[in-house]
């Protein structure tokens, strides 16, 4: 694989802002014991890198209290606008944002802890970062990231439904043609370990749910709403195929039909002391 980024999967439109801010509701309870299993405790200053609308950020800040510090670094200046908004929403005084690419801009530190949650996938030597990022780390500092297997088998219902094989197929393609490993998640721990930081505890979760209300029909096809412009342009199908204004509503009968549960993605944590 070449030096160049891999392609940002998800666009930057306030529906994916929306779309942003919804899954990570899904997520909390996963990133939640990542944090605290990894060490975060109150009083901690806390770096969260790609903090997009700001979710892990303000879990983070909850976890830390008022009298920690929380800084969330993202590229793109309209979301952090969302994110800064929350934030004093919230009663969060010590959160802060700041815009600029993790690999040029790093705020002032030090840091008790580096987090991130699903930016990893997108750079093209994630290990030199985290190595230049863990120089902004203090004594026993933390590392903790999270990030998705996009693998055929990462995300599947059983029994088989063809349109959840259909759908997610079109999300592996995707990503793939984007320049994304199929498995980030279970490479974290080669990536910590050629950043040259210390063995990594690991960890893998998804979400699970059948029925009429899972929350998973929503969540695939928002992200294959998300995704539309490159799955069309990398011609791994056409809108009319996809269909997404009905896609929730088809994967939801479908997979209640079958009297079927679906899986989410992996997700996939790793956390070390430096």
């Amino acid at each position: 694989m070449t030096q160049t980024d891999p392609t940002y999967l998800m666009g930057r439109t306030d529906h994916e802002t929306r779309r942003l801010i919804a899954v990570s509701a899904i997520l909390e309870p996963f990133t939640r014991g990542l944090l605290r299993d990894a060490g975060l405790t109150r009083g901690m200053r806390v770096l969260d890198i790609g903090t997009g609308a700001g979710d892990v950020a303000l879990l983070a800040a909850d976890i830390v209290g008022p009298t920690g510090r929380v800084v969330g670094l993202d590229q793109d200046p309209q979301i952090l606008r969302t994110a800064f908004a929350r934030a004093q929403t919230a009663g969060l005084d010590h959160v802060s944002f700041v815009a600029g690419d993790c690999r040029d801009v790093v705020p002032s530190g030090p840091f008790d802890a580096i987090v991130g949650r699903l930016v990893l996938m997108y750079l093209p030597d994630p290990a030199a970062m985290l190595r230049g990022l863990a120089e902004h780390l203090v004594p026993d500092g933390v590392v903790a990231f999270q990030d998705y297997n996009l693998s055929p088998e990462s995300s599947r219902s059983c029994p088989p439904v063809p349109l959840w094989r259909q759908t997610w197929d079109w999300v592996v393609r995707t990503a793939a043609a984007a320049g994304i490993p199929s498995e980030v998640g279970f490479g974290l721990r080669r990536i910590f370990r050629l950043a040259g930081l210390p063995e990594p505890a690991l960890r893998l979760e998804s979400n699970v749910g059948g029925g009429p209300d899972a929350v998973a029909y929503d969540w695939i096809a928002e992200s294959v709403r998300s995704m539309l412009p490159l799955i069309e342009r990398f011609g791994v199908a056409r809108a009319s195929e996809v269909d997404v204004d009905t896609l929730a509503d088809r994967l939801r009968a479908e997979t209640v039909a079958a009297d079927a549960v679906g899986k989410g993605p992996d997700l996939v944590s790793a956390w070390t002391r430096v």
